[in-house]
């Protein structure tokens, strides 16, 4: 097998593994407080290898969660590409920070992430937009649970593309 096609397998395998963790290993009530580790992941992937993971993985898996979640089509893909933008963008400014200040910038885009399913108009999802109670205080404990999950899951990643990553 080409070192290419197994460096590309085992980002996917990565992301897959993040992505079912997402989807079934969580109780009912940690679903709104979880951290979202297919995003943690995917931006990991998109600052430590941006010629390998781009727009084209993130609208990938962002619909793939779209299926698993139930949530509207599209949505998830749309905003998984948006950040993977956001952070290929300021690719070499976040890179370079330190954890603790990538972090808050996380915190930043992982509030307007789960802003953004606010927006049921029909109020077709109840507790799930802006005029429901809790849900801005919800959005804000998603953020700092996926924000205060980066470090680890930096340290995890990096040590994995170290050990299975050839370049």
């Amino acid at each position: 097998m080409n070192k290419s096609l197994k460096n590309q397998f085992w980002i996917y395998l990565s992301l897959s593994i993040a992505m079912v963790i997402d989807t079934f290993f969580f109780s009912e009530y940690l679903l709104l407080w979880k951290p979202l580790l297919t995003l943690l992941a995917l931006i990991y992937w998109n600052m430590a290898l941006p010629d390998k993971v781009g727009i084209k993985e993130a609208l990938l898996f962002g619909l793939i969660m779209d299926l698993l979640s139930g949530s509207v089509f599209g949505l998830h893909g749309l905003l998984f590409v948006l950040i993977t933008y956001i952070c290929q963008r300021f690719f070499y400014q976040f890179r370079v920070s330190p954890l603790l200040q990538q972090s808050a910038i996380l915190f930043v885009l992982f509030f307007l992430f789960k802003m953004s399913f606010s927006f049921d108009f029909y109020d077709v999802a109840e507790g799930m937009n802006v005029s429901d109670g809790f849900f801005v205080i919800n959005a804000l404990i998603f953020s700092m649970t996926s924000s205060l999950c980066w470090t680890p899951s930096y340290y995890l990643l990096r040590e994995f593309r170290r050990r299975k990553i050839k370049l």
